[in-house]
């Protein structure tokens, strides 16, 4: 055997040799390793946002916070402070073993106090908050430091006020979009029908004074498929950082169809049956036919497009002969006055029964003010 083949033999006993005492070591130095990796203490810094919440909603938000839970019911947030200086979030200083604290910079950090949950105030007050009030059974931290800086941040609380508003149309702001001139207004409903503002006593005599609209609402559609036929809007409140509504508060509204206008010539229909009957009958239009202009929506819409750019020109003004009419009424007249010889009355648009039994009367209107003379008979 050579010395080249006696040397390569001698590392592999080596290697095999004693193995239990070999694998024993390395597990030392792997569980020493562990060990020492968790002394060694690691800090981070992570800025927070402050807020104020109900507590009822005071946990689980998976998103960076500060949340101090109050009964929002009663009281409300004034602002947080260092010292005179309000701040809007605190640095959280988190120090604890390296491998811990690099797990904890990948989660969101939502901190959460209620000792203040159950906060009673008569008019205003300010609770301090450190870390020490830190609800430490919401999160997986009992093996880290919690800091704040500042250390201590002021919370100014105020008893709430409120004050309930009446809603109309004529204390809200319409933002319309794409509804401009189509809104149904004698439409509008409101829930609840008063809106009940709440804030601080100094902020809703300051709001209450404000000249202006109260509310603003921004319309969007809710039917959907390009067929609008009611938007709403959720009323927000013009000028009011420090007051919210006690309840949302929603506003609904009808709206017309989008139209396109068409011109044709009606037949004129009158009805005088409220007449004694010996007068039914005698009033005549001046003229038998009008051409006015229609509004017509919907599928209505693109049917009467079809008939207007199809090649049988008079397809449209066929289609209005079968199913449209200028109707004008005859009052009856007060019990001791007469009829004059002639009248001026404006006309609706009738719209045939078998049209209506498939289209919405919204979808077909005047476009126009007609008026009619009417000439009575003798």
């Amino acid at each position: 055997m050579s010395s080249e083949q006696r040397r390569r033999l001698g590392f592999f006993a080596a290697i095999v040799d004693d193995p239990w005492r070999k694998l024993a070591a390395v597990a030392l130095a792997i569980g020493l390793w562990f060990f020492i990796d968790s002394r060694i203490m690691q800090t981070v810094r992570r800025p927070v946002p402050l807020r104020a919440v109900a507590a009822q909603a005071s946990g689980g938000i998976a998103v960076d916070r500060l949340a101090v839970a109050l009964p929002l019911d009663s009281v409300v947030a004034q602002g947080f402070f260092d010292g005179d200086r309000e701040i809007d979030q605190v640095i959280v200083v988190l120090t604890g073993p390296r491998y811990r604290i690099a797990a904890v910079a990948k989660e969101r950090l939502d901190l959460v106090v209620t000792q203040f949950a159950n906060l009673a105030v008569e008019t205003s007050t300010s609770v301090d908050i450190g870390a020490g009030q830190i609800r430490r059974d919401l999160l997986r931290l009992d093996d880290i430091e919690i800091r704040l800086e500042p250390e201590r941040i002021r919370l100014d609380v105020t008893r709430i006020g409120q004050v309930p508003v009446p809603l109309s149309l004529d204390v809200v702001d319409l933002v319309e979009g794409p509804f401009a001139n189509r809104l149904r207004r004698d439409t509008a409903e409101f829930v609840p029908k008063e809106a009940v503002v709440l804030g601080s006593a100094t902020a809703i005599d300051r709001w209450t004074k404000t000249p202006g609209k109260r509310f603003r609402a921004s319309l969007a559609s809710t039917a959907g498929g390009g067929r609008d036929r009611q938007v709403t809007a959720q009323l927000e409140i013009i000028d009011g950082k420090d007051l919210r509504l006690q309840t949302p508060t929603l506003l609904s509204m009808q709206v017309l169809p989008e139209t396109t206008t068409f011109d044709l010539e009606l037949r004129i229909q009158v009805d005088d049956l409220a007449l004694p009957e010996d007068q039914v009958g005698k009033w005549r239009a001046e003229a038998k036919v009008r051409t006015v202009r229609i509004a017509a929506g919907g599928n209505l819409r693109a049917k009467l497009i079809n008939f207007r750019d199809g090649t049988d020109r008079g397809a449209l003004q066929d289609w209005a002969s079968a199913n449209l009419r200028l109707g004008v009424y005859v009052p009856r007249p007060e019990p001791g006055t007469p009829l004059p010889l002639e009248l001026d009355r404006q006309a609706v648009l009738v719209l045939a029964p078998r049209l209506l039994e498939t289209i919405d009367p919204n979808e077909c209107l005047l476009g126009e003010t007609v008026v009619v003379k009417l000439v009575r008979q003798p």
